[in-house]
């Protein structure tokens, strides 16, 4: 790993075997900056009725916009992009969350002798946690279901994937002990139905796990002046999804709703995660300067997050666009602006 101070390992070279070497941070909810640096002017310098499909050609034409791929599956109800930049992306933020976890890939209370037969692991991206989780769990028969096909075709014996649309109907053919979520914030049209689903499609005793930023994009200390790009970015994203027809702040139901849909011992954990590495606490320092690697660096994090809904759904063109995230980046980047997001992690059981 890294020692705090240097800039992080490339996406592709994030090993499984640093995972035991990792310790978690304390869920706390909120920073103390490792200097008094604020700035208030910000300087800016820093298929029908079934839930799966076979791989058919018009899949694999994504669709190609503002110089990134999407997917053609179901196309335009998943606003990111699924390009080699995006899933270099998707594997770098893998090893974030491998940080704010302490190695661990879930955090459900699932006890060591509890044999966990089916996993299904929701909008599993490049496919990177299911084939972690199937190294790991070799007695597992892990499920990576996504609208795009960018899953790598060599993968552990006990691991496959799926294109799937989690909105229709569920036909899989058994059901599941264990199902993982991870950053499928503003993806669906409805979580309860979501939750209803996952929780009709696990067995007796098995768990369901949630992890999400709770939107708005927030700042340890002082007032967002008027002026700023990254406060104006997240309140123009959400309303973007609100035109969609997405709730940004759908994480903040998920406790309520998953209670709703039948499970019990749900519990919810709050990570801070800082926007870059301006935390005095070396740890959280790290997960900073990974977060801001993630969202501000070369591989396009909040490009890609931003595009199809500013030039779809806002109505910008993409000069405006590349102008304002010039700006919004350099905000993301400087250590004077000590900004943050909650990430939350909601866990429920199914009865036995």
């Amino acid at each position: 790993m890294a020692e705090a101070g240097s800039p992080p390992a490339q996406a592709g070279s994030s090993p499984r075997s640093d995972r035991s070497s990792v310790e978690a941070p304390a869920a706390v909810p909120a920073l103390e900056a490792e200097e008094d640096d604020y700035d208030s002017a910000y300087d800016g310098d820093s298929t029908g009725g079934s839930s799966t499909t076979s791989i058919g050609s018009s899949i694999l034409k994504f669709r190609e916009e503002n110089g990134r791929t999407y997917h053609a599956y179901k196309d335009g109800s998943y606003a990111f992009p699924n390009d080699e930049v995006e899933a270099d992306r998707l594997d770098l933020q893998h090893h974030e969350f491998q940080l704010i976890f302490g190695g661990k890939l879930f955090t459900a209370p699932i006890p060591k002798e509890k044999v966990l037969h089916n996993v299904l692991d929701i909008g599993t991206g490049t496919g990177i946690w299911a084939i972690d989780f199937g190294d790991d769990h070799p007695e597992s028969q892990v499920l990576g279901v996504d609208l795009s096909p960018i899953q790598p075709t060599f993968t552990p014996p006990n691991v496959s994937f799926q294109i799937d649309d989690v909105e229709a109907p569920w036909t899989y053919s058994h059901k599941f002990d264990f199902i993982y979520s991870r950053m499928m914030m503003c993806s669906l049209d409805s979580y309860p139905n979501f939750f209803d689903q996952a929780f009709a499609n696990l067995n007796p005793g098995g768990y369901l796990e949630m992890v999400d930023p709770a939107w708005p994009i927030k700042l340890n200390d002082g007032e967002w002046p008027e002026d700023s790009a990254l406060f104006k970015w997240s309140a123009l994203w959400g309303e973007g999804m609100q035109k969609m027809g997405r709730d940004a702040e759908c994480a903040r139901h998920y406790k309520d709703q998953m209670i709703a849909a039948g499970f019990v011992n749900v519990t919810e954990k709050v990570y801070t995660v800082a926007n870059n590495p301006w935390p005095k606490d070396k740890k959280m320092k790290m997960i900073g300067m990974w977060q801001n690697e993630n969202i501000a660096g070369p591989q396009g994090g909040i490009e890609g997050l931003s595009a199809a809904l500013f030039t779809r759904v806002l109505g910008w063109s993409k000069l405006e666009l590349d102008v304002f995230m010039a700006k919004v980046k350099a905000e993301h980047r400087s250590t004077k602006i000590h900004s943050y997001y909650e990430f939350l992690v909601i866990v429920g059981e199914k009865p036995e």
